[in-house]
Parts: C-alpha cells; sequence; structure tokens
C-alpha cells in the first residue's frame, strides 16, 4: 500500500514537472548546450521537504540518460549534466553536485558530495586547459556503496563501498572495500 501511495505522488508530480521535462528535451534534441537543462535542476533543487524531493526525483526521472523513480534527491542537490543515470532505491543528501555520473541501486550519498564528469574536464584533446570543457567522463558509483559527507569521487567505485567523509577519489577502486583519505586509498577490505 505505502508502494502504491508512493507511485502515485511521484505521478501527480511527474504532471506537474512535465511542461520542464518537454522544454528540457527540445532543447536537447534542437539546440546546442544545457542551459535550460540545468535551470530547471537549480530551480527544482531549492523546492523545500519531502515535495521538493518528489518533484527533483520527477524532473530527473524525464530528462536524464537513465533514473529510477523510487530515488530520493535531497535539497539543494543538481545534475549538471543529462547524461546522468541513477538506479532504483538510490539516495542523495543536500548540496550534492554531480556531472556525468551512473549511480547504482540503492547507493547512498551523503550531503555535499561532488561527483565531476571526470578529471579532465577542463582540458582539450591536446591536453590545454580551457574554459569550454570538452572532455566528460563517466563516474560510475557501483550498487549498494555509501558516500560519507563532503567526498569528492573523481573515479570509479566499486559495489558493495563504504567511502569515508571528505574522501577524494582519483584512481578507480574495487568493489567490497573501506575508501578514505586525500587521495583516497582502499583501507581495508570489507567481509
Amino acid at each position: 500500500m505505502r508502494c502504491l501511495i508512493k507511485f502515485c505522488l511521484f505521478v501527480v508530480c511527474v504532471a506537474l514537472v512535465a511542461p520542464l521535462i518537454a522544454i528540457a528535451w527540445l532543447e536537447k534534441h534542437v539546440l546546442p548546450g544545457e542551459v535550460l537543462f540545468t535551470l530547471f535542476a537549480q530551480v527544482l533543487a531549492v523546492a523545500p521537504g519531502l515535495p521538493g524531493s518528489y518533484l527533483r526525483a520527477a524532473y530527473y526521472f524525464g530528462t536524464l540518460e537513465q533514473c529510477s523513480w523510487e530515488i530520493h534527491v535531497g535539497f539543494g542537490t543538481i545534475f549538471t549534466h543529462r547524461g546522468g543515470a541513477i538506479g532504483s532505491r538510490a539516495s542523495m543528501g543536500s548540496y550534492c553536485v554531480l556531472g556525468h555520473a551512473r549511480i547504482g541501486a540503492e547507493v547512498m550519498i551523503g550531503s555535499r558530495v561532488s561527483i565531476p564528469s571526470g578529471k579532465r574536464q577542463h582540458f582539450d584533446e591536446e591536453g590545454r586547459l580551457t574554459s569550454a570543457a570538452t572532455q566528460y567522463d563517466t563516474v560510475t558509483v557501483g550498487e549498494r556503496t555509501w558516500v560519507g559527507e563532503g567526498a569528492i569521487v573523481m573515479a570509479d567505485i566499486g559495489s558493495d563501498c563504504v567511502v569515508s567523509a571528505g574522501a577524494i577519489v582519483t584512481k578507480q577502486m574495487p568493489s567490497r572495500v573501506l575508501i578514505g583519505g586525500n587521495p583516497a586509498r582502499v583501507i581495508r577490505e570489507l567481509a
């Protein structure tokens, strides 16, 4: 019964943000860039409480590359690119900034976590610094991984991991490990 009520609320929220989804879809297919997609993400990011979380989930369901309807998107959290993906029952805390990120099912992300689009998005093809970001990498966070408050994730993380608060992940991490530090390293394997 609870799941049915939640689904019905989600459908209402999809109807409410349908004009924004339609405009973002038109932008994707007609105009270069993601100006309107980002504008709507920022507007919805400040919608308070549970209604805000449902509105953000509905918007991302309709605009991201892939997105489950069973997600929680905290206050102030935004995806900066529509190339992201979110698995079922994933949860993001407040004030997260996510780029080209693939968030697996049942991932829990603390507040103020940043997952930019890789480590080289502000370099051109010759490796020179540029203000026009051209190289986006997709960063993957595996299923059932927990990412602690204030972590910065710039490389893939396997499934069933725990990333400590404040960790800065700059290289790929395996599954089933505790990760921490700056730069992040494997602290120990998890049982």
